[in-house]
């Protein structure tokens, strides 16, 4: 695997989805096999991007990798990690007819603990982000921080290669971890 920084010129959440998928031209049969998450937005409306992918990507004209390196996690149970994931937070009503967005705290860490059932999770701080989409409607954005300790490795890695959550394709599901000392 690969982490890498990208700069991006789209605000958009559509658009960089668009931009990222043009870092990887070659992937066969266009099957994503990378996370984004927006860090932040430079006053000229440039995007910084943490990327995480299975190849390496390469840079064009409307991506620019200005950083990347291998990146392979080895995780250990009972170890303590600080974390931080910018997730889209859904129930299912109706037998899982209508999905809809979990605006209530307490409900938006259950949906996080179920998510990683590998860790025990210790949420520090929970900020709320709208996403714009000119393709669809505009999402509200949950960022988690906090501290987790890993129960089952294979399982909380699982979740970091493939991401957590719905909206992956728009920047969600990406989790970073880092060993706590």
């Amino acid at each position: 695997m690969y982490i890498s920084m990208v700069a991006l010129s789209a605000t958009d959440s559509y658009q960089q989805h668009q931009a990222i998928w043009s870092l990887f031209p070659n992937t066969p049969a266009r099957r994503r096999d990378h996370l984004f998450r927006v860090e932040n937005t430079s006053a000229t409306g440039e995007v910084m991007v943490l990327l995480q992918s299975s190849t390496e990507p390469g840079s064009n004209v409307e991506a620019q990798v200005l950083q990347t390196k291998s990146f392979n996690p080895q995780l250990s149970n009972e170890e303590f990690y600080k974390f931080k994931l910018l997730a889209y937070p859904t129930k299912c009503l109706s037998e899982g007819k209508k999905v809809v967005e979990i605006h209530n705290e307490n409900e938006q860490i259950e949906w996080l603990h179920r998510k990683l059932n590998g860790a025990n999770v210790n949420v520090t701080a929970i900020d709320k982000v709208m996403v714009n989409s000119k393709k669809s409607f505009n999402s509200r954005y949950v960022c988690f921080e906090g501290i987790l300790q890993i129960t089952n490795a294979e399982q909380v890695y699982q979740a970091l290669v493939m991401g957590i959550g719905r909206k992956k394709h728009a920047g969600a599901g990406l989790l970073s971890l880092a060993k706590a000392s």
